[in-house]
């Protein structure tokens, strides 16, 4: 089970978010929780207002953080904020005072390598990313096996690590094998990249 620490130094945010977490540990600032942060760990990272700071922040997070996960906690969510920051390498966003249910369905679907992405999100970032994204063509995929299409399939439709090795019986690190010979076949560079290749048109 992956573990929680919580990065605010707001008295109320950290307050709800230990009612979902009580064992879990909160930190100030970023470089505080360098060394106390493990690989598999779920980052929370309280955003500022200031959608400039919030970005350096949250690029900081993902450079001395990884590779933990990072979600970032907005008080005032918007679609804009949550594609730039997903950009930029956090794997979920939601509201800064969301309650112990929504935070804990996060942690499930980030804890089990998913994305936190609603329906009308993920279809901007394919929008915005579809001139960047290598081309998904037939000829790409005849490049993978037909246990890595079917992996490849199964994460574009949303579903996590866990989920992945449940439905096709195998285990998490084979799933993990088969995701590293599927980013380096594809040419995306994350498990983001890889939804949105998987979600947009296939090139004849």
């Amino acid at each position: 089970m992956s573990t929680n620490l919580l990065i605010s130094d707001d008295v109320e945010v950290v307050a709800r978010w230990r009612g979902a977490f009580p064992e879990a540990r909160q930190f100030t600032s970023v470089r505080g929780a360098v060394s106390n942060v493990e690989p598999d760990a779920i980052v929370w990272l309280h955003l500022p207002p200031d959608r400039f700071d919030a970005a350096r922040l949250t690029g900081e997070a993902v450079r001395l953080l990884a590779p933990a996960r990072i979600v970032a906690l907005a008080d005032t969510p918007s679609d804009e904020q949550a594609l730039d920051l997903m950009e930029r390498g956090a794997i979920g966003y939601c509201h800064a005072y969301a309650g112990a249910p929504m935070l804990h369905q996060v942690a499930t679907v980030v804890g089990n390598e998913g994305l936190w992405v609603g329906p009308a999100l993920l279809q901007r970032l394919i929008r915005a990313n579809i001139g960047s994204l290598p081309e998904l063509s037939l000829e790409k995929l005849g490049k993978l096996s037909s246990r890595e299409r079917e992996v490849a399939a199964a994460v574009g439709r949303g579903a996590s690590n866990k989920e992945i090795a449940r439905d096709l019986l195998i285990t998490e690190r084979t799933v993990k094998a088969h995701m590293s010979a599927i980013f380096l076949k594809l040419g995306v560079r994350d498990r983001l990249q890889l939804v949105l290749m998987m979600r947009g048109e296939v090139a004849q």
